[in-house]
């Protein structure tokens, strides 16, 4: 299989997306990869700890996505409706009720009715949900930090101002000064 060697063999200088990189750049060579250099490595970066991440939790028999709602819940600390947990975890109405209904069957989360709105539905954790996430939580952030050690304190402080910057590029925020 052709595919599997010959990034590989043209990564000797840098990694995978500088082989694909110059791949390009042999093809197209008026083309500005600058953005494809960036985007493929937060691609392949979020890919490694999406499948590192979710190996763990899912011996815990958790999905990530499902992790994503204990936390919020956690970190609250109050029961929150339905649409509060898609917003903060950005997933659709369908998504959150999946992940809400697994979490249910799996005892880790409760619903009760809202008595600010007789129609809705408050979640909340129940003490197994509260326990899994408190001994979920450092693990999943030692996995990110063994993922992410490559860089000294001043690299990692550098690179979460730029992704801080991206990410508000991208969803349209106003950057200021």
């Amino acid at each position: 299989m052709l595919h599997r060697c010959i990034i590989p063999a043209m990564a000797r200088e840098g990694d995978a997306v500088d082989a694909i990189t110059r791949q390009w750049q042999a093809l197209r060579p008026g083309l500005d990869l600058s953005t494809l250099e960036l985007a493929a490595r937060l691609l392949r970066a979020a890919a490694l700890i999406d499948r590192e991440t979710g190996t763990f939790l899912g011996e815990l028999g958790l999905s990530r996505g499902e992790f994503d709602v204990l936390a919020a819940l956690r970190r609250a600390g109050t029961p929150q409706t339905p649409g509060s947990l898609r917003t903060v975890t950005l997933v659709s109405a369908a998504a959150v009720t999946k992940r809400i209904a697994a979490l249910q069957r799996s005892g880790l989360v409760e619903r009760s009715p809202n008595p600010a709105d007789g129609r809705g539905a408050l979640i909340s954790l129940t003490p197994a949900g509260e326990r899994v996430i408190d001994d979920a939580f450092p693990h999943v952030l030692a996995i990110e930090r063994r993922l992410l050690g490559g860089l000294s304190p001043a690299q990692h402080a550098r690179a979460v101002v730029a992704l801080r910057q991206i990410l508000a590029s991208a969803e349209g925020i106003p950057q200021g000064g």
